[in-house]
């Protein structure tokens, strides 16, 4: 790799990869905000503290979960609510778009709790929505790992320099030095393997395989054996339960129809009181009656008949005399009185006229006999209006006392009636009482022999005697809750039983997966075997090819460090038009670089050159990683500035800037208002109101 590189011209790494961030509840930032990104040099700029470098934190947390050096919970707004990151990129590789989003939040004791990763990518149906899916295919899809992307493509603040002198064994694993150091320790192992059984040493360590895959086997099928030793005995115990639980359960419903049995038999109690109860109103119903009819009710009633026989009596009497006596004399009057009044008219009219003769008779008329007889009738009228008058009075106090004897009648006919209903009311009190106390008797019987019955029911269904159905039934009720516990803790071991069938069948299976994958395994093995017992004159081989990798891994590292070196020395005279140095080189002892300024008589560390020179070589030699990784498509820089004084920050700035020739994207944190190129995707964060805000021209 590193000689094609060596050839190659530098070229630049191509579109974008970065397109488009989503952030919401992240940190700093609360409301959801969009920022675009575009190939090329994309300068994150602002005010301290402003929120620059959480948004660079959010492409790592989008890509890998994780974000180096904080802790996850950090991450989640002070406000609270679910943190929410969506992420669109293109892969470098494919061309394909892919969106990732990852959601989080804080539980009660403030610990981060993952809500879920989703990942759609272009041209295929289905998202990714479990974690290492997402990791492999976005590995996949980059053609680089989370380490290689920490440690290379993102620079730190306050780390970006740091890569002129870096840690040994970081620096090899990044450049894939350990492979041959790791493919020289397999061989190694191999060899110690193989060794076990004299110079075979690759035949023992597989025969040892082999029976440690037989031994494997055999656990495995005495496994199933065991387990179905365990189920045979479970599915015992479970129909044991079974039927135990089935005589349970008629135990406790017979003791429940017992039980019921008892409340019945209160209730019945109860009604014989209710009944006594009864005979006792009644009795007391009779002794009222009793007291109000007195001491010798025959000579009562006999009293009250003869009250009402005299009442009748008067009042037929006083009836008698006012129809047959005064109403016949009264009528009599009345027609005196009204033909008295007709002569006086007829008289009075003839004196008026002054004839002589009579005009219905003919006779002569004697006016002073005619004024007698109007005198006389006068006279006899007067008389007879007055006995009329007295007549009416007379009338008058007979209607009374008609009334007077009426109502004593009709009071004496009350009381009669009165003394009669109570007279039968005490016969049908007696008869009542006699019903109730025949009833109570017969119910009493039947409550009593009811009572033996159910004590003898419970003798028999307890297993003991009791001296009272009071003392049956308190040992029945604890009895039915001791069976009905018994029969709850059936259950419950029934349920805990099915529940270990169930787990002894779901490890019964997995045991049987597993003796299938060993079979398949001590197959391979006996293949393998076979094959070793073909190659064991090739175990000197192995070990030439152990001294191969030494070799190997000897030019491997000499090659890369001098490509890399030189790659650094290519992108420094690139970047700048300054010709301070003449070469440079990666120290194998250390990995730090060594330049060598001219006029200079030896090389000195990169790290020891001015501010400006020192970061111009630190992002040289990241450029120079990015192309021996094969991966010139994305850089991110956090505060690169930071190592350098204020006078050589517009250079580094431009320095950057020019870097977009050989990485296809940059994404450049700063607090510097330096670069304001026309092709920068300036990209301006503010603090508003404690949260940060994004403004894109």
């Amino acid at each position: 790799m590193a000689e094609e590189v060596q050839g190659a011209e530098l070229q630049g790494g191509g579109g974008g990869v970065i397109e488009e961030l989503t952030l919401e509840n992240f940190k700093s930032f609360g409301e959801r905000q969009t920022i675009r990104f575009t190939p090329g040099l994309n300068k994150i700029s602002g005010r301290n503290a402003a929120g620059k470098t959480t948004i660079l934190e959010a492409i790592l947390f989008a890509l890998f979960g994780d974000v180096p050096g904080v802790n996850r919970r950090d991450l989640v707004s002070l406000k609270g609510g679910t943190l929410r990151v969506t992420l669109r990129f293109r892969s470098p590789l494919t061309g394909q778009r892919a969106t990732i989003t990852r959601s989080g939040t804080l539980d009660r004791g403030g610990r981060f709790v993952g809500r879920g990763v989703k990942m759609e990518v272009e041209g295929e149906e289905n998202p990714l929505t479990r974690e290492r899916d997402v990791n492999r295919k976005v590995k996949e899809l980059l053609g680089i790992g989370k380490r290689t992307f920490f440690n290379v493509v993102y620079a730190k603040q306050k780390e970006f320099v740091e890569i002129l002198n870096p840690v040994k064994g970081r620096m090899d694993a990044i450049l894939g030095l350990t492979t041959a150091t790791e493919i020289r320790e397999q061989l190694k192992a191999v060899k110690t393997t193989l060794g076990r059984e004299g110079r075979i040493d690759q035949r023992g360590a597989v025969e040892e395989r082999l029976k440690n895959a037989m031994e494997r086997l055999r656990e495995e099928e005495e496994r199933i054996e065991e387990l179905n030793r365990e189920m045979e005995a479970l599915e015992g115990r479970l129909k044991e339960l079974e039927e135990r639980l089935k005589k349970g359960e008629e135990e406790v419903r017979q003791l429940r129809e017992l039980a019921e049995a008892f409340d019945e038999m209160e209730r019945r109690r109860l009604k014989l009181e209710a009944l006594r109860a009864r005979i006792k109103d009644r009795e007391r119903d009779l002794q009222d009656l009793y007291s109000r009819l007195g001491e010798e009710p025959e000579s009562r009633l006999a009293e009250l008949e003869e009250r009402r026989a005299k009442a009748m009596e008067l009042e037929r009497r006083l009836q008698d005399i006012l129809e047959k006596q005064l109403e016949v004399e009264r009528r009599g009057l009345d027609g005196e009185i009204a033909s008295l009044n007709h002569r006086i008219r007829e008289h009075a009219e003839l004196k008026e006229m002054g004839v002589a003769v009579c005009p219905k008779c003919g006779q002569r008329i004697d006016f002073e006999k005619l004024e007698e007889d109007i005198r006389a009738y006068k006279a006899e009228l007067e008389e007879k209006t007055f006995r009329l008058r007295d007549l009416e009075k007379e009338i008058r106090a007979v209607k009374q006392q008609i009334e007077s004897s009426r109502r004593r009648r009709i009071d004496a006919e009350r009381a009669l009636a009165r003394f009669l209903s109570e007279m039968e009311q005490v016969e049908k009190v007696k008869e009542a009482i006699k019903g109730l106390s025949e009833e109570c008797r017969a119910f009493g019987e039947r409550l009593a022999a009811g009572e033996r019955e159910l004590r003898e029911r419970a003798e028999r269904a307890l297993g003991r005697g009791f001296s009272s159905l009071e003392e049956a039934r308190a040992y029945l009720q604890e009895e039915r809750e001791r069976r009905e516990r018994e029969w709850a803790a059936l259950q419950g071991e029934l349920k805990s039983t099915r529940a270990l069938i169930g787990d002894r069948l779901r490890r019964r299976g997995e045991a049987e997966r597993r003796v299938e994958e060993y079979r398949r395994l001590v197959e391979e093995i006996r293949r393998e075997l076979a094959s070793i017992l073909e190659f064991e004159a090739k175990i000197r081989t192995i070990e030439r090819m152990e001294q191969r990798y030494t070799e190997y891994e000897k030019r491997m590292r000499e090659t890369i460090l001098k490509q890399l070196g030189w790659l650094t020395f290519k992108y420094f005279q690139r970047l700048t038009d300054q010709h301070l140095y003449s070469d440079c080189f990666i120290d194998p002892g250390n990995y730090s670089l060594q330049v060598y300024p001219i006029g200079s008589t030896r090389f000195i560390p990169a790290w020891r050159c001015g501010g400006g020179h020192e970061s111009l070589f630190a992002l040289s030699e990241r450029l120079a990683l990015l192309r021996i990784m094969d991966f010139p498509h994305l850089l991110i820089l956090d505060e690169p500035t930071d190592a350098v004084d204020s006078q050589n920050i517009p250079s580094l700035l431009e320095y950057i800037s020019k870097s977009t020739r050989e990485i296809g994207q940059i994404i450049l944190v700063t607090h510097h208002g330096y670069g304001e190129e026309e092709k920068v995707n300036n990209i301006l964060v503010r603090k508003v109101e404690g949260e940060s805000r994004v403004q894109q021209g």
